[in-house]
């Protein structure tokens, strides 16, 4: 009896000991996801952009967001049954594969469920218009529903103007505006608004709502590195890998300030006052930035006495310490821009101002500055800042076919992120077909006089030769020739470009062999051993 009870016992024990070996190993292993998931997070997070209407140096600003949309339960979830397939299942079929680092887990498995997209051919789906094209989600926070009722219908028509210039094949594009006064939202204890506040001085902006990243898949120049693509132009473009991103809840988000005396198409008056903004011209504008004309160059760290000019860095807090986290990728417009005098590529200069602390470490931010200072990436970052201060014509984009040449917005002496590099020319554009995406809207300019000042505007024959698409709109053919560039498709150019989507997941960002040895072998030994 003695024995079958210290049997029973030793059973129990036995039983207790396998439980908490087991515990201890699911634990370990949630402790290496989370700080593999953190040394990688530079890479690992999608991009979603913030509107600050109450920036007075950047008209936007966008920060990273958690992985996939997902908990960090989920998330953490799905990364370890990534890795139980890869280690514990097959270790080493990614091992001997001769794919790219960053292939999907879908490609190297080789698993079927997931339909592939045919690549042989560039299939041409029909085109959308109206409601096919844009669902318009229009929030008013305001009293005055008269106002509200023609913001919201200019804004439509604002957005259907787009669909008669840029084939939209996937819809629709989902945006998310908002009329609401700037004045509240920079005074939220009640107090009111003078006439000097800058406050008053914001007409809207809006942003691609999420970014994300994509290489090309046998670009014409060679250029298969990453870059973020906006959603609602990712939408449009042929993916050819398998893996799609998790697409956030819309494509654009817009706001626009109540507070402006603001002029409305579908009004009683048929012509603007000399104070008044046209609402469906601010409209378009701000639309375009969504599209993706839009640049992740600004001055780092703009209290500074140095001035850098550089892509943006991922910052983030710690504690109570400011921290970088690295670097984002270049926005897909960026990859375009040329300086004038010499034709190089702005883009070879960030690449090479990113080899500074592109080692996946998370590092103190003045620990960062002193260093970025004293390295060559921070003296070249230094070197564009003049360059971009110096004056006019200093940027500019060509077409596919290189036969248009566009001026970028420069400020000598001065460099305001959000208005410079990512507009047209202001004094090249006037009173041409391409004032849409000048950085400056005027009071008392109706968009339909702009419209016939500009098609009506001495143009070169190179210019002339596509008039039949931006005739009488407010796309002039640089712009449109813009678009095209980053990948709208349009009339002349109406192919879906091909790009390789690249999977945020965790194990896809390990990019060094050895270290993935290293992972591997210490969960296997810790799974074996304890």
């Amino acid at each position: 009896m003695l024995l079958n009870n210290f049997r029973y016992t030793a059973k129990q024990k036995s039983k207790s000991k396998t439980l908490y070996v087991f515990i201890k190993n699911i634990v370990f292993f949630f402790i290496l996801l989370n700080s593999i998931q953190s040394v990688h997070a530079r890479n690992s997070f999608r991009i979603d952009h913030h509107l600050n209407v109450l920036d007075d140096n950047t008209d936007w600003v966008y920060v990273p967001t958690k992985i996939h949309e997902e908990s960090k339960w989920k998330s953490i979830s799905s990364n370890m049954k990534y890795i139980y397939n890869k280690t514990i299942v097959n270790p080493y079929k990614k091992f001997m594969s001769n794919r790219h680092a960053y292939d999907t887990e879908e490609i190297i498995e080789g698993n079927d469920e997931i339909p592939i997209i045919d690549t042989e051919v560039n299939v041409i789906p029909p085109r959308l218009k109206g409601d096919e094209a844009f669902q318009i989600t229009f929030n008013c926070e305001i009293k005055n529903t008269g106002i509200c009722r023609k913001a919201e219908k200019d804004f439509k028509d604002a957005a259907y103007k787009i669909a008669e210039v840029v084939n939209i094949y996937a819809g629709p594009i989902l945006i998310n505006a908002t009329l609401t006064s700037f004045c509240e939202l920079a005074h939220p204890d009640g107090s009111a608004c003078n006439a000097d506040d800058p406050t008053r001085r914001k007409l809207g902006q809006a942003y691609p709502y999420a970014s994300h990243p994509a290489k090309a898949v046998n670009p014409s120049d060679g250029d298969t590195d990453i870059y973020l693509y906006p959603q609602a132009l990712f939408k449009q473009l042929n993916i050819v890998s398998k893996g799609v991103p998790d697409y956030a809840e819309y494509d654009i988000t817009a706001e626009f300030n109540s507070d402006v005396n603001w002029y409305f198409h579908n009004q009683n008056t048929d012509r603007i006052d000399d104070e008044q903004h046209d609402f469906v011209y601010v409209a378009i504008h701000e639309l375009v930035h969504g599209l993706g004309f839009i640049t992740s160059w600004r001055d780092l760290f703009e209290d500074m006495q140095l001035k850098y000019l550089a892509p943006r860095v991922i910052t983030a807090t710690k504690g109570s310490e400011n921290v970088i986290m690295g670097w984002q990728h270049m926005q897909i417009f960026d990859k375009y821009i040329q300086m004038n005098k010499t034709g190089a590529y702005l883009k070879d200069r960030g690449k090479v101002i990113m080899e500074y602390g592109n080692n996946n470490e998370i590092v103190s931010q003045i620990d960062w500055i002193d260093g970025f200072h004293k390295s060559q990436s921070g003296q070249l970052a230094q070197e564009i800042y003049d360059i971009a201060t110096s004056g006019k014509r200093v940027f500019t984009v060509e077409s596919i076919d290189k036969d248009i040449t566009t001026y970028l917005h420069t400020i000598k002496g001065n460099f305001v992120a959000g208005t410079c590099i990512g507009h047209l020319d202001d004094d090249e554009y006037t009173n041409k077909p391409d004032f849409l995406l000048r950085p400056f809207v005027r009071k008392g300019e109706d968009i339909d006089d702009l419209i016939e000042k500009g098609s009506f505007a001495y143009m070169s024959e190179i210019e002339k030769a596509r008039k039949e698409l931006w005739w009488m709109s407010p796309f002039g053919p640089h712009l449109l020739s813009i678009l095209e560039m980053i990948g709208w498709p349009t009339t002349y150019h109406p192919e879906r470009r091909e790009v390789e989507y690249v999977d945020a997941g965790l194990s896809r960002y390990v990019k060094n062999t050895y270290l993935n040895f290293f992972i591997i072998l210490s969960i296997s030994l810790c799974m074996i051993l304890f």
